[in-house]
This record gives structure tokens, sequence and C-alpha cells, in this order.
């Protein structure tokens, strides 16, 4: 269980970072390659919730609890509207398909 504990919060982390870090590249500074990398998977993940149903929903719940810490994922679930339990599932979709991509076990 600790293993799964630490990708866990260390994808949740990268998530957050993704606003600083676009804000750095535009404002014309150069990232690191794994600056870089973090920001084109959560990029790219970003899009790939798009297309899944409820694509802007989803897309909200990580704006608001990853990259404006304005809600929790319940308060985010309630906004949007949806449920809780809905709520964690995406968020845990969203997770597991950015440590796919990173191959985090």
């Amino acid at each position: 269980m600790r293993q799964r504990e630490d990708w866990w919060e260390y994808t949740k982390r990268i998530i957050r970072s993704y606003p600083a870090l676009e804000r750095k590249q535009k404002a014309g500074k150069e990232l690191t390659a794994y600056e870089q990398r973090r920001l084109d998977v959560v990029s790219w993940a970003l899009e790939e919730i798009q297309r899944m149903p409820g694509g802007r929903a989803r897309r909200e719940i990580i704006q608001r609890v990853y990259f404006d810490n304005s809600h929790t994922l319940y308060g985010a679930a309630l906004l949007v509207p949806i449920g809780e339990a809905t709520a964690k599932r995406w968020n845990a979709e969203f997770i597991r398909m950015l440590a796919k991509k990173f191959d985090f076990p």
C-alpha cells in the first residue's frame, strides 16, 4: 500500500505544479527537461479528458481542486454538479492516466 501512496501523492504534486510551469514557459523562461516533460504530460492528459464523456465537468474538477486550490473534491463536485463518487472516480482516472504516462508503479 505504501508504494501506491508514494506515486499517488507525487502525481498530485505534478498536477499542482502545472500552472506555475505554464506561466514560466509563457514568460519565456527556459524549462528544464524534467519540467518540460511534466508540462507536456499534464497538457496531454487535460486534452484527453476533454474527449471523455463529461469532459468539460472533468476539466472543471481538475481546475478547481488542483490549479485554483479553491475547492475540495467534494466541493468541486457540488459546483459542477456531479456526485461525490463520480468526482472521486474521475480524479482517480486522471491521476492514474498521468502515472501511467510517467511509468510509475
